[in-house]
């Protein structure tokens, strides 16, 4: 068994572009080859995915649309991968937030502080380790089965995972890129997820107990892949995982 997820963040925004706290504010990529995702239609080009989700979000729909147009129309869209809500700090800037004191909190901690009409750590933490705990039982399923449709699909008990230290044991571990044997298929299977910056980070720190959110930075247009083998394989270690 080998299975990869594609973490691809959303192309550039205005926003983006001018350093404004987006969250759930709902902006269109910048038009053409402004979006800075020529890189990106090119990695993705001919690639199979078992199963595509992405944000509900404008900007990730489009960056689908940009990257990978047939893959469009059977995706799942998502709402709990959504950026994090930063309520009325978003359109905003470090440099119009930093005398805040509120925000300076929240900055150094945010686990101790939540912006106004926003969402709390907590809460975000809990619909990302939702749906990262449906991704988990999917790549189990695909664990077992050679083939597996992606319409229509249902979720089992990982559903309610809530923190990185509740997830039950698995069939399947994630490991750095390993390179191919003979006792591994020539192509692996594939889930592609299309979402944000801050969702990929905290994926990343929930299934990566050595790594802190702040350790995963993925650029907009950029892809972080993820690797699972089932437990037994052999595991080859490498000092990073691939960007």
């Amino acid at each position: 068994m080998n299975v990869e997820w594609w973490l691809v963040r959303h192309g550039l925004t205005a926003w983006n572009a001018e350093r404004r706290y987006q969250g759930h504010s709902d902006l269109p990529l910048l038009p053409g080859e402004a979006s800075g995702l020529a890189e990106l239609r090119r990695e993705l080009a001919g690639v199979d995915f078992a199963a595509v989700y992405v944000s509900d979000l404008r900007r990730c729909r489009e960056t689908l649309a940009w990257a990978r147009p047939d893959l469009l129309d059977g995706a799942q869209q998502d709402p709990r991968l959504r950026e994090m809500n930063f309520g009325r700090w978003e359109g905003q800037t470090y440099e119009m937030l930093k005398d805040n004191e509120r925000y300076r909190t929240w900055i150094d901690d945010p686990q101790a502080a939540t912006p106004p009409d926003g969402e709390s750590w907590q809460a975000f933490e809990a619909r990302v380790s939702g749906v990262c705990g449906e991704f988990l039982t999917r790549t189990e399923a695909l664990a077992g089965s050679d083939s597996i449709s992606n319409s229509n699909s249902s979720f089992g008990s990982l559903a309610n995972v809530r923190l990185r230290e509740t997830f039950p044991p698995s069939a399947v571990r994630l490991y750095p890129s390993l390179p191919l044997t003979a006792s591994q298929p020539l192509e692996p299977t594939r889930l592609l997820i299309v979402t944000h910056g801050g969702v990929i980070s905290l994926i990343c720190s929930l299934l990566q107990p050595n790594l802190s959110f702040w350790d995963t930075r993925v650029g907009p247009g950029g892809v972080k892949r993820l690797y699972f083998r089932e437990e037994g394989e052999p595991e080859v270690k490498k000092e990073a995982y691939d960007e």
